[in-house]
């Protein structure tokens, strides 16, 4: 039988071939969609080449710009660089790049499309907050998913689903504002919508909006159910590489604390993705969490705790 982390690699493999496949469907299904509308097959095939080849060389410059995050040098952050380099060389893994969020929320998350192209950002926050021992337990964490390989998927993945949540908001913003205009002016209101011109148009806006926003959560749900086992496979992995399960714990245990006291609104406003260490607030958190809860968390480490004594 195979040892324990391994079975856990195994399912976590299984789960990424799963929400990719899962994702395929959402992008079969949009291009369908495209085709019954008329466009022909050739261009159907160019514009998701276009749309693959923009969310895989793109979507890190994105994940950085929506944290405000910046890389910085080793010099810069030496002690941070230095634990990286230490890990790196433990594990066998390409020394990935750094980068620093201005987020005051505790928190740290990788992005890349490969182990050679990958970078970690960490928050001033959690820099803040942190000793230099537990930084080291949150980077092993995060080099785990690199070293799993699950950066790669979820980079591809949740710049889809994120593509596909804009393009509703964008939708939606324009039926608001076509709704303010009408209640502006009735007159003028009713005579377009009476217009084969206006009706027409509503009814493609209405219903772009409704697809699109029930494609992105339909892209989300793989992710989110994919998210929460990586994250414990991370948990375990670094664990285990530091030899240290109880450090880990703990530093769930006080991220999850510093957290608690910031205000839910401004952890929200902070833009920290939810492939972080640790969750942050959203609107629908409790019925599709993207993280396990710490009770979770600190059981499986509890367990590798009791496995080695």
């Amino acid at each position: 039988m195979a040892p324990r982390h391994r079975r856990g690699r195994l399912g976590l493999d299984v789960r990424m071939l799963a929400a990719m496949a899962l994702l395929g469907l959402v992008y079969a299904g949009f291009g369908w969609g495209l085709h019954l509308l008329g466009m022909p097959a050739w261009a159907i095939a160019v514009l998701a080449g276009g749309v693959l080849t923009v969310q895989w060389l793109g979507t890190e410059r994105l994940a950085l710009a929506a944290t405000g995050a910046r890389e910085v040098a080793p010099e810069q952050v030496p002690t941070l660089h230095q634990a990286l380099v230490r890990l790196c060389a433990l594990t066998g893994q390409p020394t990935p790049r750094l980068a620093l969020s201005p987020d005051q929320a505790p928190n740290a998350f990788t992005v890349g499309r490969s182990r050679r192209h990958a970078v970690i950002v960490v928050t001033w926050g959690l820099r803040c907050r942190l000793e230099p021992r537990e930084l080291e337990a949150v980077l092993a964490h995060e080099l785990a998913h690199i070293e799993h390989r699950d950066v790669a998927v979820m980079t591809l993945a949740s710049s889809w689903a994120l593509a596909l949540a804009w393009v509703a908001r964008v939708l939606g913003t324009g039926l608001r504002t076509g709704a303010a205009v009408a209640r502006s002016d009735r007159l003028f209101a009713v005579d377009l919508l009476l217009s084969d011109v206006g009706l027409l148009g509503t009814v493609v806006a209405v219903v772009a909006a409704a697809a699109t926003a029930a494609a992105s959560a339909i892209a989300y749900l793989p992710l989110r159910a994919l998210s929460r086992y990586r994250e414990l496979a991370a948990d375990r992995t670094a664990a285990i590489q530091l030899g240290q399960p109880a450090l880990l714990a703990s530093v769930l245990v006080k991220v999850h604390a510093e957290s608690s006291a910031i205000p839910a609104a401004d952890l929200r406003r902070q833009g920290v993705p939810a492939i972080g260490f640790v969750a942050r607030p959203g609107p629908f958190a409790s019925w599709f969490p993207t993280h396990p809860s710490l009770a979770r968390r600190l059981s499986q480490l509890d367990a590798l705790l009791t496995e080695r004594c």
